[in-house]
């Protein structure tokens, strides 16, 4: 379709910006849409799968690149019965950035159950994330406990892009989230407080990823645009 192939030339413009300057988007985000979007933008998560990818390697089959990856021990995440996250673009075929997508989906699943839980210290939280984004989303998740919200519903992840870095060690990761079935809760009563605005634009993630020593791909830093005409 010409619409989704301009649509990911725009994706490929905005990586190339991150690759340039080694940073994420900046001055593409907005602080309003961040407090007001993110309480909904975090509680969008499913779990990355090692288990079925463990599964996939035992059976010799050809998705599962990252064999070291499945042998490190992650965390489990837990997103209890009312959410549930889609992501479309799992896999590209490129091992490496298969690894990426996977410790990326990490990053918002950990996000997600600490606004779930409103616990800013679910071992998944530090395992995925670090840096700035890590202050990022204890801040963030500190603001919803406080606001006594949370959410359920359903979140779409798609248009999933990694550009990797020189020297291989960091990479840009941008992707699109579809947050129109996601509806605001009260933490305690589990009252529906706002209805999913199904009329929702979708909005666009920027995140820069680095690997540790245990060979995760750790979010260090990501911005957030709110109905970003890269995802339309």
């Amino acid at each position: 379709m010409s619409g989704g192939t301009s649509r990911n030339g725009r994706l490929r413009t905005v990586v190339v910006g991150v690759a340039g300057a080694a940073l994420l988007l900046t001055g593409c985000s907005s602080s309003d849409a961040g407090e007001e979007n993110d309480p909904i933008a975090g509680a969008e998560t499913a779990s990355p799968e090692p288990t079925e990818e463990a599964d996939d390697e035992a059976n010799g089959d050809d998705e599962t690149g990252n064999a070291p990856e499945d042998s490190i021990e992650r965390p489990e995440i837990d997103l209890g019965d009312d959410l549930e996250n889609i992501y479309e673009d799992e896999e590209t075929g490129d091992p490496v950035k298969d690894a990426i997508l996977r410790d990326s989906q990490g990053f918002q699943d950990a996000v997600a159950e600490g606004i779930v839980h409103h616990e800013t210290d679910r071992p998944a939280v530090r395992f995925y994330i670090k840096g700035d984004a890590l202050d990022q989303t204890v801040q963030l998740i500190n603001t919803i406990i406080d606001r006594g919200n949370s959410s359920i519903g359903t979140t779409r992840y798609f248009n999933r892009e990694v550009t990797v870095f020189e020297g291989g060690t960091s990479a840009a990761v941008l992707l699109c989230r579809d947050f129109s079935g996601v509806s605001t809760i009260d933490f305690e009563s589990r009252e529906v407080t706002k209805e999913a605005d199904t009329e929702a634009k979708p909005a666009l993630y920027a995140a820069r990823v680095e690997l540790n020593d245990q060979g995760v791909w750790q979010t260090s830093e990501y911005t957030v645009t709110s109905e970003a005409p890269e995802c339309q």
